[in-house]
């Protein structure tokens, strides 16, 4: 890929950067809150509107403003990248504050090749989003529109990315603390009235809906199969030697959508059932199945609380249909 930006002056790749940051809804950018985000005179930014519009970046209209062109555009999204992915290298390798790397990145942004870019973004891995939960835009200059909501919003079996905390500071910090930074992947395991439970890179975390809220995330649009959510899937259900109940022949991946049931028991392993009971999958407990579909996970309701729940563990859970009692079920 050639350096075509690099011909332009540090100024013009500014001013691009700043006017697609400013643009909202399309409408164009007003000339007092361009000169304003750059620190110059509305006079400087009048004249340089108007060389930008001589070269084809930008079209300016007096006393309404400056909207960029698509050859503008590709030139901010390529400094947006090179500026964003370094905030990434520095707060993550370098461990800076984001202030501190934000202005480094400033610097960095202007004088990096597009080839150690690339190479920068492969050794990241890619990352989607810089530490403040911006999207990074592609190396082709696109800019994703990322669907933004809050993490209350999903449901159990969902999956999304942390984009950032809108709380305050101390809940911010404890979030960070949790392994929860702008980019990381997490899946729904389970939700309730007050809370939801979170697989955050194989680990449990519980939220209240109050800090929910205050979570904004890019929902992913798959749903967590038995692969991917730690409570089921950390460990295999191994059958247990000194656990091996009686089956009454109905496991819980049998039941249908809007079907209830009481459990039984449980197969498996002593960590598995332990995690299961944990959720509220106990003996004599009734249950009913949300969903239950050919692919992702099965969607149930314990206790007033949404579960996702793999397939195969699913298999493992042995219950009794509403409406047939113990006996019966033994015959």
């Amino acid at each position: 890929m050639t350096d075509s930006i690099g011909v332009l002056s540090e100024s013009v790749q500014m001013y691009m950067v700043n006017i697609l940051r400013l643009a909202k809804h399309g409408q164009p950018v007003p000339l007092s809150q361009l000169a304003a985000s750059l620190d110059v005179s509305p006079v400087s930014a009048n004249q340089m509107c108007r060389k930008l519009q001589d070269e084809g970046l930008v079209t300016y209209v007096p006393y309404k403003g400056v909207s960029i062109t698509p050859a503008g555009e590709q030139v901010a999204t390529r400094v947006l990248r090179r500026h964003r992915l370094w905030e990434v290298f520095l707060v993550g390798n370098l461990h800076m504050e984001w202030a501190e790397a934000h202005e480094t990145a400033c610097r960095l942004e202007h004088a990096t090749p597009d080839e150690v870019i690339e190479r920068l973004d492969a050794f990241l891995d890619h990352p989607r989003v810089n530490p403040q939960g911006d999207a990074i835009p592609a190396a082709t200059g696109a800019l994703p529109a990322a669907a933004t909501l809050t993490l209350a919003e999903l449901e159990a079996g969902q999956t999304g990315w942390y984009l950032r905390c809108t709380g305050d500071e101390a809940a911010c910090s404890f979030l960070a603390g949790q392994g929860l930074r702008p980019g990381a992947e997490l899946h729904v395991v389970a939700v309730s009235s007050e809370s939801l439970l979170l697989d955050i890179a194989g680990r449990n975390m519980a939220v209240s809906r109050a800090v929910a809220n205050t979570i904004q995330v890019e929902p992913d649009g798959r749903s967590v199969d038995s692969a991917q959510v730690h409570t089921q899937s950390v460990e295999e259900p191994a059958p247990d030697r000194f656990h091996q109940p009686q089956s009454t022949g109905s496991t819980l991946s049998t039941l249908g959508a809007g079907q209830s049931a009481v459990i039984e028991d449980l197969h498996g392993g002593h960590g598995f059932r332990s995690r299961l009971a944990a959720l509220g999958f106990t003996p004599g407990t009734a249950i009913t199945m949300v969903r239950n579909l050919r692919r992702g996970p099965i969607i149930v309701s314990v206790r007033d609380t949404r579960i996702a729940l793999g397939r195969q563990e699913a298999q493992q859970v042995l219950i009794r249909p509403e409406g047939r009692d113990h006996d019966s079920a033994k015959q």
